[in-house]
């Protein structure tokens, strides 16, 4: 590969770069740092709770508390019944979908990235197995939420449970390998990438404590009428969320100060 600098450019403080590799001309045209990206992944789905549960406690909440379900009265609301009232519903589809492409992205670029920065001292094919679970599981992820959010309780409440807990176990499987990858790459390195790594356990672990009681919860619920199982279910429901956003969250320390992103145009010889 023969790099030519090119004439500077005016916006920015990086030089254009000009990138002969086989029969094409790679040009730089800019760098940026991956916290753009980042942000535009990560405050999108942490919005679309926040302001759901906020304008639905403001403004509709004999909606939402104090209501008639199935075995009785309910006092605190799920979140699947919030995101199901019209206004909330807009508000958490457009920030949820907002997010998807660029959480594509970055699966996408992580998992290119792990093979590249790989501990040679670790296992290779448990690794290789772990970051191919990480890229599907991950895109599991994403496509079963934006499910989710689309069919709700008023289209077909069974269905949306349904896709609620394929989606919660693709967090699992998502947690547990990008974990895994995070302690056998580069990444793991002090000090960021060892917090990283903390703050993905803790998470993970709450997230995995939360989970089984959030189901025997709502079984007992659905299946012997305890009133007291469902406000139990919403409040894991309302943990579970934050503990997974708080997962990706701890992706922050991943890219800070460790990367660069550059945008190229692709130019035949």
């Amino acid at each position: 590969m023969k790099v030519v600098p090119l004439e500077s450019s005016p916006v920015s403080q990086y030089p254009y770069v000009s990138y002969i590799d086989g029969k094409r001309r790679l040009v730089e045209l800019f760098r940026i740092t991956p916290l753009p990206i980042f942000i535009c992944g990560f405050i999108p789905p942490l919005f679309a709770a926040l302001i759901s549960i906020s304008v639905a406690l403001l403004f509709h909440n004999d909606q939402i508390s104090n209501y008639n379900w199935q075995c009785g009265r309910a006092r605190f609301p799920s979140l699947s019944r919030i995101i199901n009232l019209p206004l909330e519903r807009i508000i958490w589809q457009i920030l949820i979908f907002a997010h998807i492409p660029i959480r594509i992205l970055e699966l996408i670029t992580t998992f290119v990235r792990f093979e590249r920065l790989f501990n040679a001292n670790g296992r290779r094919t448990l690794f290789k197995l772990m970051r191919y679970t990480y890229l599907f599981v991950g895109l599991g992820e994403l496509f079963f939420l934006g499910a989710l959010s689309i069919i709700g309780e008023r289209e077909n409440t069974q269905i949306h449970v349904i896709l609620f807990y394929i989606f919660g176990f693709c967090g699992i499987g998502f947690f547990i390998s990008s974990t895994y990858c995070h302690s056998q790459s580069l990444y793991y390195t002090k000090p960021y990438g060892v917090l990283s790594y903390r703050l993905k356990i803790i998470f993970m672990i709450c997230y995995l404590i939360c989970m089984p009681v959030l189901i025997t919860s709502f079984l007992l619920y659905w299946r012997m009428c305890l009133t007291l199982a469902y406000d139990i279910f919403a409040l894991c429901e309302y943990f579970g969320v934050l503990f997974n956003i708080g997962f990706h969250g701890s992706t922050f320390f991943d890219v800070q100060n460790r990367m660069l992103v550059s945008i190229r145009l692709a130019e035949p010889l």
